[in-house]
């Protein structure tokens, strides 16, 4: 089963008009959802210009490959280095949530993250130490569904500091604080944050105070999406890439005739038509085991350009409509491209009406839905 993070945010700069000095960022791949919350020095344009090359840094080494330990060492040292300099300084945050749950949580100089859910919301347990000219946070935890964390800056633990609390609010105040609003039916991500967010800014005096920030990553069941065009370019192939596109769990799709007559005689089912389809709409087809199995290069070509639309204005019950209904849904989208040629693609009718090949129409897609923010695994053969 995939789980799937959703994260979201409420923030606000020190002073209205200016750019928020903290700032966050996600990023996804196969393993884990990683989700960074940094702080810049000070507040305004320094700040935020310190915090986001932070926060794209830390990014940047996820996505190379490297470990978040391997990050957080790396980015920490050029953060001693620059302390007390000029050079553009940030405290910072980094969780990563693997798919099974398993999480860890880094902090250069952060207040405690909490881990919330329906009944609850506490500090989580962590290892505190110094490294270089920091103090760490290190907290390991598992995340079920239905739980998440939330990551603070410290705009919100040192609200009302000297005046309604001797420290400030603290994480173990933003912990009481939440406690008191549990438990609920179902817990809202976008709400929590608001609500400590908000709180916090009142604990603030008017016109005085820091950047505040709140970063919420819920945990749920995500929703996986499968899709399987085009054959492999090797035909002994078929047999496993069949087998591994249907052995996924999810909804599974299938678009191109010789892809579901691939799948066909591999599985032993037989395909019956569903929608006749017309002169602009492509015919869709039904197999057992499969949720939607349409004609291949036009819809993917009509899919691309419906990506972005507002379904909700647009007719219903064409295979573009139902695939991207589909894809628009999903958390995980797992594609099984195949690669032998496909010689309908140079057909003239086809290029008179600009349609794309199958390989890169594909590659668009795949660039939409990572652009909405879901996880995209595209295996070729």
């Amino acid at each position: 089963m995939y789980i799937h993070t959703d994260v979201f945010a409420a923030q606000s700069p020190k002073k209205p008009g200016q750019p928020c000095g903290d700032t966050w960022g996600v990023t996804r791949d196969e393993a884990a959802t990683t989700i960074v919350l940094a702080d810049g020095l000070g507040s305004g344009v320094k700040a935020n210009i310190a915090a986001n090359l932070c926060v794209s840094r830390i990014l940047t080494l996820i996505k190379m490959g490297l470990s978040i330990r391997e990050t957080f060492n790396r980015v920490s040292e050029t953060m001693d280095n620059a302390w007390g300099t000029v050079d553009p300084f940030s405290v910072f945050t980094i969780a990563q949530i693997l798919n099974n749950g398993q999480t860890t949580i880094l902090g250069y100089e952060m207040p405690a993250p909490l881990v919330v859910s329906r009944a609850y919301a506490q500090i989580l347990s962590d290892r505190v130490y110094t490294r270089g000219k920091a103090v760490v946070h290190e907290s390991n935890c598992v995340l079920e569904k239905g739980e998440g964390l939330m990551l603070l800056s410290d705009g919100i633990t040192q609200a009302g500091i000297g005046k309604l609390f001797v420290n400030g609010w603290e994480s173990s105040g933003v912990s009481s604080f939440l406690q008191s609003h549990l438990p609920v039916e179902r817990l809202d991500g976008h709400k929590l944050a608001t609500l400590v967010h908000d709180q916090a800014r009142m604990y603030w005096p008017q016109g005085s105070g820091d950047d505040c920030s709140v970063v919420v990553a819920l945990n749920r069941r995500g929703v996986v999406v499968n899709l399987l065009s085009g054959p492999p370019e090797n035909q002994a192939d078929d047999e496993n890439f069949v087998h591994a596109f249907f052995k996924e769990t999810g909804i599974h799709i299938i678009s191109g005739g010789s892809t579901a007559k691939m799948a066909s005689r591999v599985t032993g089912h037989s395909i019956d038509l569903g929608n006749d389809g017309d002169s602009i709409t492509p015919p869709s087809f039904r197999m057992k085991g499969t949720d939607l199995i349409t004609e291949g290069m036009v819809t993917l070509n009509q899919v691309c350009n419906l990506l972005e639309e507002d379904l909700a204005s647009l007719p219903t019950g064409s295979p573009a409509y139902e695939m991207t209904y589909f894809l628009r849904m999903a958390d995980k989208v797992n594609i099984w491209l195949g690669q032998a040629e496909n010689v309908s693609e140079d057909r003239i009718e086809f290029r008179q009406q600009g349609l794309l090949s199958r390989q890169t129409i594909i590659k668009r897609i795949s660039e939409k839905l990572l652009k909405q923010g879901k996880l995209v695994v595209i295996s070729s053969r």
